[in-house]
């Protein structure tokens, strides 16, 4: 502390210098004028902060003061570094929309993160400017800076916008990340089939073919692979995406068809697939081995299973399995911990958590948007109206938050203390020779039935039949 004294006036400055006290003993004829102590405080060296008017009263009075804050120090703040705002989250992986009824949409499924020209990718929200610490003696102490400048992610096949904050996509493809840089790549789409003509496919992302795949030709790709015709007796390989066929495989006993995520396909004959996830198939499965790490469904036309092997890890539906010619059939179910309430459950915990993750992008866009208006004191009118629908928009999708946690809630209460329980449910027939195994428990038909739901349930496989043939 600086202790300052003139006559009856005292000065005293804090350690760190960010307050003044005034104190004066006099008091009447005696009591020093607003000029002198005005000085007194000039000389001590207090010239920052300075509360005139509290001085001002303390001369008009002329009464004795003791330690009267009377002067305090600017304070300063650190710079905020540039931040940030991803619009688009290429970092995440899509996945096809699961209806209510348990069925991939893949009409909805957007694998990777397609773009079209002019969409907002990332914003750049600038920081702030460091403020010093300003003592009442006219000393700056500056504060920490923490004032990073960020520039955008600029990359080839985008650009930024007029205003130099948001980076935009300049072309239709796909959005990536590439050495730190935001990329736009189009998707790899052959015009016509895959034969001799393009020779195998390798590619870096997401195919598209028109036609068909012919026999001893191979595609493989990072990410989905559409295959508008059919594949014969050829490889398709997708390392982390979907693969979705058309019409379906005549494998002629050499088709291969491996899939990090999901496979939609019209129908499968003499073909072998090994896919992660779901695998929907629209009509058939003839003499083909499928295994899944999801569900196996067969649940439109004639939603057949007939011959080979077909294994899941969560679950098989099928209109008929089996065939009048009595073919063997066998159908697997490699985990018996996955029952019907828990998958329910499961479905409703991954729309839940789209709902959250929508919710947090309107937010996050919300925010984005009023911070953007205060730093620049004005937006655009398009921003503005923007701005008003988010609010709706929030409202709306916190409302069906809400809804649904109930409904998760009520799942969770629902399926506690119960068996978890693996189904193979046939909707139509089974047939003879069908062979339905669940962990070492199996299950051999020796005649026809109607509607059967085969399951385990502790150390027994239960067979429930509800229609006779």
């Amino acid at each position: 502390m600086t202790i300052f004294r003139e006559n009856s006036i005292t000065v005293h400055i804090s350690s760190d210098e960010m307050q003044a006290q005034l104190s004066i003993s006099t008091r009447g004829a005696e009591f020093p004028s607003l000029e002198q102590i005005e000085g007194a405080l000039q000389q001590a060296g207090v010239i920052v902060g300075v509360d005139t008017r509290l001085l001002r009263d303390v001369a008009g009075t002329a009464e004795p003061v003791h330690e009267l804050l009377i002067a305090q120090g600017l304070e300063g703040f650190p710079g905020k570094a540039d931040t940030l705002n991803w619009i688009l989250d290429i970092s995440d992986k899509n996945h096809p929309k699961i209806t209510m009824d348990g069925k991939a949409d893949y009409k909805r499924l957007h694998h990777l993160k397609e773009v079209a020209a002019g969409d907002e990718i990332v914003t750049l929200i600038p920081g702030t400017s460091t403020k010093p610490e300003v003592t009442v003696t006219g000393n700056k102490v500056e504060s920490k800076d923490d004032n990073t400048r960020l520039s955008l992610p600029v990359g080839k096949n985008t650009r930024v916008s007029e205003d130099g904050f948001t980076l935009l996509a300049d072309i239709d493809g796909v959005a990536m990340i590439k050495s730190g840089k935001v990329v736009i790549d189009t998707v790899y789409h052959i015009h016509g089939d895959v034969d001799f003509s393009t020779g195998n496919v390798k590619y870096q992302g997401t195919v598209m073919i028109d036609g068909d795949v012919r026999s001893g030709f191979r595609v493989e790709a990072t990410d989905t692979i559409y295959v508008n015709g059919s594949v014969e007796a050829a490889e398709i390989y997708s390392k982390n995406g979907s693969v979705v066929i058309r019409n379906g495989v005549l494998g002629r006993g050499r088709a291969r068809i491996l899939a990090g995520d999901d496979l939609s396909c019209g129908f499968m004959q003499d073909a072998t697939a090994s896919v992660k996830h779901n695998v929907i198939l629209k009509h058939y499965a003839i003499n083909s081995n499928i295994t899944s790490g999801g569900k196996i469904s067969l649940l439109e036309n004639e939603g057949l299973i007939r011959g080979g092997k077909t294994v899941a890890e969560k679950g098989i539906e099928v209109l008929v399995a089996g065939s009048e010619r009595n073919i063997l059939t066998e159908m697997v179910l490699s985990r018996s911990d996955v029952g019907d309430d828990q998958n329910k459950l499961w479905k409703a915990k991954i729309r839940l958590a789209e709902e959250y993750q929508n919710l947090d992008s309107l937010s996050k866009r919300l925010e984005f948007l009023e911070l953007l208006r205060e730093r620049l004191s004005s937006i655009s009118l398009e921003r503005e109206k923007e701005l008003s629908k988010l609010r709706g928009d929030i409202a709306k999708a916190q409302k069906q938050l809400d809804e649904s946690r109930k409904h998760v809630e009520e799942l969770d209460r629902d399926s506690a203390g119960q068996s978890p329980e693996q189904a193979v449910k046939i909707k139509d027939r089974l047939h003879r020779k069908v062979t339905v195994t669940i962990g070492h428990k199996k299950y051999f038909s020796t005649s026809l039935k109607g509607m059967v739901t085969i399951y385990r349930k502790g150390d027994e496989l239960l067979v429930n039949q509800s229609t006779e043939v």
